[in-house]
């Protein structure tokens, strides 16, 4: 009785032994993974980044009809112009695990576009920018490839100013008040390709679409005049994790 006793205790010695070694095994790998996972993660890297941008201010030619001007009632075209170059600067940062990763960003963006105002008989009165200062939002996320990412994701911007040519331009003719009706907030995607050079600098290139009108037309002397406008553009930038 005495020798059962003896082995059942050594044998429960032996078992608290053996469970303290995995337990210490178990900690030891669970650290291992811990650090591979965090060194692959890379939490909580933030930076700044900057670039430019072609833009357009993008809608279907579109006639204002018997249009009181101080020369007379005329007819006008609107049509989108030619491409103009933007500029964007803000803050970004990454969390990446394994081959995925989420960017979220937040710019100041500063875009516009070409609006030809024309005659019914095809002579041009003038070219005016349609310029937009917003603060964007994007939130990429995607796959990187060695040192090469692919992404894609939705973007929210929110208008902090606008000047109108074309509304100024109107005015002008007609000698009355006239509203541009752009939207105070806005949704689109972006997507693109970047690329991470020694783990320092970022570069991408982008393009912009919309999800949702930039703007709705002008109200000339009371009346409104709809089109469907859009900010579309490509974007360059640069940027370096701190």
């Amino acid at each position: 009785m005495i020798f059962a006793i003896s082995e059942i205790a050594k044998l429960l010695k032996f078992l608290l032994k053996l469970n303290h070694i995995i337990m210490k095994k178990l900690l030891l790998l669970a650290f291992a993974l811990m650090s591979v996972s965090l060194s692959n993660a890379q939490f909580l890297r933030f930076g700044v980044k900057g670039g430019v941008s072609s833009t357009n201010v993008k809608f279907d030619k579109t006639t204002l009809n018997d249009i009181t001007t101080t020369q007379g009632v005329k007819d006008f075209i609107v049509d989108q112009g030619d491409s103009k170059m933007g500029i964007h600067l803000g803050f970004f940062s990454r969390i990446q695990i394994v081959g995925l990763f989420i960017q979220p960003e937040l710019l100041f963006t500063h875009s516009q576009g070409e609006v030809v105002l024309s005659e019914t008989n095809g002579t041009v009165i003038s070219n005016e920018i349609q310029k937009f200062n917003k603060i964007d939002v994007p939130v990429l996320v995607g796959w990187k490839f060695g040192p090469a990412r692919l992404g894609f994701g939705p973007v929210a911007s929110i208008m902090m100013s606008e000047k109108d040519g074309l509304k100024d331009r109107l005015g002008d003719l007609t000698n009355t008040s006239v509203e541009s009706n752009f939207k105070k907030a806005t949704f689109g995607y972006q997507v693109g390709f970047g690329l991470d050079i020694l783990k320092k600098i970022t570069l991408d290139i982008r393009y912009e679409g919309n999800l949702s009108k930039l703007g709705s037309g002008i109200t000339l002397g009371g009346e409104e005049f709809k089109f469907d406008q859009r900010n579309p553009q490509f974007l360059f930038s640069a940027g370096i994790f701190f």
